[in-house]
């Protein structure tokens, strides 16, 4: 048996690129298939038995389980050990299936660091990654670069426009040490990764179908700062700050508008603030948190998009500035909950655009002082003409904490969602 040869198998081409490059930089020579059948008659017509088999534990219409049996059962397959590669929170129930398949030796949690598949695969293979003086070492620079770039643009090309193409590449350019597509790694499994290896970076997230794109400045693996564009007006600095009670809205659009008509150079909108004396250093250091960890909320619920992560010492001057080292295992906890309660409330409210009317006798009957502030708020808006959207713009209330209210106000049918009218044959 020639050492080196490794079959991976994943239904993922994004994912496939990425193990490869990861792999081939470590020296071992790598087939790649994208299901067990693709993969055994690649063993069969190079005639070469793999060293390891690194499986995905999800593959559409196959069974993970019945797959390494299938391969026990095989005489030239039988002896290759099996590393199952599964997502966060199927390792446990995948383990507990395979317990007594005899050719499965590991389990590796998606997504993860070159480093980490790199030290499980020669751990399990007996073989020594090479180190920075090894010709591998020396090849990193020019294909594998080149690959983890195609991995991103085929993540690109399903959904996405020329000009964010075109700014993926250039992020990508500066180099890169994960990306892929939402659909293949959810943005929390991402986070997790870079707060458990304490990575520093800046990891963009871009969802092509809201043309939005939200950048998390890591330092340590603590995130520091969030950037957006794109993304709705509740999640923008400002609205932190009414929010908080540190500036009122009439100041806000003031500022705003001399912003506009300014034909210098213009200091970041927090700073400015500070400067003009309207809030200081506390009230923006609290809202830059707030924003950063709804930010960080945002990307929680996207599901489709993808995601590159550079790594990098030289973050943005603003996000050094800032130095929020939000703790992500502590913000994940909120994003979990939020993330669960906006499946629900989605059930009710299909989008932002929905118009509601109030059923005024059933709220006459709900005795005084049942309602919250915001939910007296949110009430008095709901007229049959204004849209949640309109009503989030217009309260400065998040989108989620409006929601909820709305979601729960119709549970309990003190507001009905308004139907359009239908019309009649010959009007």
């Amino acid at each position: 048996m020639t050492p080196g040869h490794l079959l991976v198998i994943d239904d993922s081409p994004t994912v496939l690129k990425v193990i490869e490059v990861a792999l081939a930089e470590a020296g071992y020579r790598v087939f790649a298939a994208a299901d067990d059948e693709v993969g055994v008659a690649l063993v069969r017509e190079s005639r070469t038995v793999p060293d390891l088999i690194l499986l995905d534990g999800v593959i559409p219409n196959r069974d993970a389980v019945e797959i390494c049996r299938r391969f026990a059962a095989d005489p030239s397959l039988s002896r290759v050990p099996v590393v199952l590669m599964a997502a966060r929170g199927e390792s446990e129930d995948l383990e507990a299936r395979l317990a007594k398949a005899p050719n499965v030796v590991d389990t590796i949690t998606k997504p993860f660091s070159p480093e980490a598949l790199q030290a499980l695969v020669a751990h399990v293979v007996g073989r020594r990654t090479p180190d920075g003086g090894g010709a591998a070492a020396e090849d990193r620079s020019g294909p594998a670069r080149a690959v983890v770039r195609e991995a991103v643009d085929e993540a690109l090309s399903q959904s996405a426009d020329s000009s964010t193409v075109a700014e993926a590449r250039a992020f990508a350019a500066f180099g890169q040490a994960l990306a892929g597509d939402l659909q293949g790694f959810g943005v929390s499994e991402i986070l997790e990764l870079l707060a458990s290896e304490s990575r520093s970076g800046i990891l963009r997230v871009v969802n092509p179908q809201m043309n939005a794109r939200i950048e998390l400045y890591f330092h340590a693996g603590k995130i520091d700062f969030a950037a957006a564009v794109g993304v709705a007006e509740d999640l923008l600095f400002g609205r932190f700050l009414v929010g908080g009670g540190d500036l009122s809205a009439e100041q806000l659009q003031e500022v705003l508008a001399a912003r506009t008509r300014a034909t210098s150079a213009l200091p970041p909108f927090g700073a400015d603030l500070v400067a003009r004396g309207l809030i200081d250093a506390d009230a923006r250091m609290r809202a830059m948190t707030r924003q950063t960890s709804e930010l960080a909320y945002e990307t929680l619920r996207w599901q489709t998009g993808f995601f590159q992560f550079r790594l990098t010492d030289k973050l943005p001057p603003l996000a050094r500035e800032a130095a929020l080292q939000i703790n992500v295992d502590r913000m994940l906890l909120e994003g979990y909950r939020r993330v669960d309660e906006w499946r629900v409330i989605e059930r009710e409210i299909a989008s932002f655009d929905d118009v509601f009317i109030r059923d005024d006798d059933k709220i006459g009957e709900v005795p005084r002082g049942t309602f919250t502030r915001d939910e007296l708020a949110v009430l008095a808006e709901v007229d049959g003409r204004q849209s949640l959207r309109d009503i989030v713009r217009k309260l400065r209330l998040g989108s989620f904490d409006v929601a909820k209210i709305v979601f729960r106000l119709r549970r309990a049918r003190l507001v009905r969602r308004r139907v359009a009218p239908t019309s009649t044959p010959g009007h």
